[in-house]
């Protein structure tokens, strides 16, 4: 089974409305039910969700720790809400799920059948690191710039719906220009896959156009960037954000994946911290005339695999990064820092401390007195040069992240403006602060030089609580920057109506972040 068909699947499962229910186990005992997290006698969707949703520090309603610990570790983790994600979707891998937890119970520990090992970083090899450079990194030379993109990029659309028509509807999100209008332009036929998916393809000027809506006249996926780092789609969910599909992107043409790396650093707080280090298709060791961007990314074990996400998706960096190498633009490595566990812990590691947090947000986390500042000196001071010591790179870096990891990521970039070419924040924490007190901090920083382009993602999904509660700093972020003198022109803002707090939409933005922040 191929990653991409996993992906399927296990999406198939994760609707982030509350009012969504895929399946009902109900036993006649009496005691709690493995899986039934929120305690009301079913195992469903929703227990996944209550897990998701305790993760993040948001409020649940009955949580029930001992049936929520579907593996039996003693603790709570995203794994536990795979578990009963692949049970409800009939993985049923022998897991007790929906049934009294007195029962034994087995781990949760192995790959599903199929997934390429190296899309899960918890499978790589672990590699003891020399002792890091103790020299930061070096200041980034600007006129060191990646390769420009050619304009004009031929996208292609694996029919796994098995449409009769299949449109490509293609836009610019700002004027709503189309390349032609509803339901937009027929896709020519490719060939037929080695999944049996007919394949289509359109090319479109991606400097005239953003956007793409996949359609047969009547079903249609949700508005979908088309980037510079675009390739291939597919369709990745049942019709769940609006009425409409979410697609998953791929690198058309390309099978292998790239390389995964996983090395155990010395982290300040004292334990061992995974970092996954990245390397796509052609990477040589040996060519040292050949350097690569790095990305570094925080939240890194939901990056290359599905069994620790947030929402049974994945992030698709590799992906995305391959079809921009295959539009003609420069590898890009990306590497990832593990945030910590449990939750109590990365909600501590990534939350920067600028302050008091805003009233009421404490109540669903440990974000007082955070140690984003620790986190951050071990990205620049540690992460860095142990990369750019062993790795052939260029100066070109990046830093990006999601929720929490998406304020961390911001205020790595800021703390570090010299460091960073670019920026990505998605749905990014920025509620944990009110806007006095980011004024504050904002106004102890000089942006009148040289500083990084800053992309901000956030969606407003009414089927989603906590992407809209994240929603009215993320989206003001920008108008605070500006009238603190940061270049408007280093900042983009960019809003889905159907956006969920997931890995899925973040893996759609992903390539517009990428392509955007390297300027190609």
């Amino acid at each position: 089974m191929s990653k991409r068909i996993l992906s399927i699947l296990l999406a198939g499962v994760v609707i982030l409305s509350l009012a969504a229910v895929t399946a009902t186990v109900s036993y006649a005992d009496t005691s709690p039910l493995l899986g039934d997290a929120d305690g009301d006698g079913d195992v469903l969707i929703l227990d996944a969700t209550t897990i998701q949703r305790m993760l993040v520090s948001l409020p649940v309603t009955g949580f029930n720790k001992d049936a929520a610990d579907t593996d039996s570790d003693g603790v709570v983790t995203i794994i536990d809400a795979t578990n009963i994600q692949r049970y409800l979707t009939a993985f049923k891998d022998g897991y007790p799920i929906g049934k009294p937890i007195q029962a034994p119970t087995q781990p949760a520990t192995q790959r599903p059948t199929g997934q390429p090992a190296t899309a899960n970083p918890t499978q790589a090899p672990t590699v003891k690191p020399a002792e890091p450079p103790t020299q930061p990194p070096t200041e980034a030379p600007q006129p060191e710039e990646p390769t420009k993109v050619k304009d004009n990029i031929t996208v292609y659309f694996s029919n796994n719906k098995n449409w009769t028509t299949v449109n490509a509807y293609i836009y610019k999100q700002s004027t709503g220009t189309a390349m032609s209008k509803w339901p937009g332009t027929a896709m020519t036929f490719v060939k037929t896959n080695n999944e049996g998916e007919k394949v289509y393809s359109v090319t479109a000027d991606v400097t005239k156009y953003d956007r793409v809506i996949f359609n047969n006249g009547t079903d249609q996926t949700t508005d979908t960037p088309v980037t510079k780092a675009s390739s291939g789609y597919f369709i990745n969910s049942d019709k769940s954000y609006g009425g409409k599909y979410l697609v998953g992107v791929y690198p058309y043409g390309q099978d292998a994946e790239g390389t995964v790396k996983t090395v155990s650093m010395d982290y300040p707080d004292g334990y061992k911290k995974k970092v996954y280090i990245w390397t796509p298709v052609g990477y040589d060791p040996a060519d040292k005339s050949k350097k690569y961007s790095v990305l570094y990314m925080c939240d890194g074990q939901n990056l290359f695999g599905q069994t620790q996400t947030l929402s049974g998706y994945e992030w698709e960096c590799d992906e995305s990064v391959l079809s921009l190498m295959q539009n003609g633009g420069d590898g890009v490595i990306v590497v990832g820092v593990e945030a910590g566990s449990p939750s109590s812990r990365r909600d501590h590691e990534l939350t920067p401390n600028l302050g008091q947090t805003a009233p009421g947000v404490n109540a669903y986390g440990t974000f007082s007195d955070g140690g984003g500042k620790v986190f951050s000196d071990f990205v620049v001071d540690t992460v860095i040069p142990y990369v750019e010591s062993r790795y052939n790179v260029n100066s070109i870096r990046g830093v990006a992240g999601s929720s929490s990891g998406g304020i961390e990521a911001f205020y790595i970039g800021i703390e570090h403006m010299d460091k960073f070419r670019y920026i990505g924040a998605l749905s990014p924490a920025f509620i944990l602060y009110t806007k006095a007190t980011w004024n504050a901090y904002l106004s102890t920083k000089d942006f009148s030089g040289n500083v990084p382009r800053i992309y901000f993602f956030c969606g407003n999904s009414d089927q989603d609580q906590l992407e809209q509660m994240l929603y009215p700093n993320a989206v003001a972020m920008e108008g605070w920057m500006k009238a603190k003198g940061y270049p408007a022109d280093k900042m983009k803002t960019i809003v889905d109506n159907d956006g969920t707090h997931s890995e899925g939409f973040w893996a759609v933005y992903f390539p517009e972040m990428l392509s955007w922040g390297l300027n190609v």
